[in-house]
């Protein structure tokens, strides 16, 4: 399960690469991330959750919880994340 939330996490990370971050500061951090080619961990998760805009901050804490919960992790709540910060990064990102 742990390994399935770490996944989860590296496509919506990896959402942000697809889209080409810019100039923005978080999508560049996301984006710094996702080049490192490492699956993120529960404290980047968080981290990233801490700084995320108010938008999609909800959004990231789901994907943070369940990195650090994956047992007690609602998978439809996890992929409405993945959702929604993907949508985000097209509407916030530079392309």
């Amino acid at each position: 399960m742990k390994k399935l939330a770490a996944c989860a996490v590296s496509v919506v990370i990896g959402s942000f690469a697809l889209v080409g971050c810019g100039e923005d500061e978080f999508c560049g951090e996301a984006e710094d991330i996702v080049g490192s080619g490492e699956i993120p961990d529960e404290a980047t998760i968080q981290e990233l959750a801490d700084k995320a805009p108010d938008e999609i901050s909800d959004d990231f804490q789901v994907l943070a919880d369940a990195m650090t919960d994956p047992q007690s992790a609602d998978q439809a709540a996890v992929q409405e994340a993945q959702s929604n910060i993907q949508s985000w990064g097209d509407d916030n990102c530079d392309s």
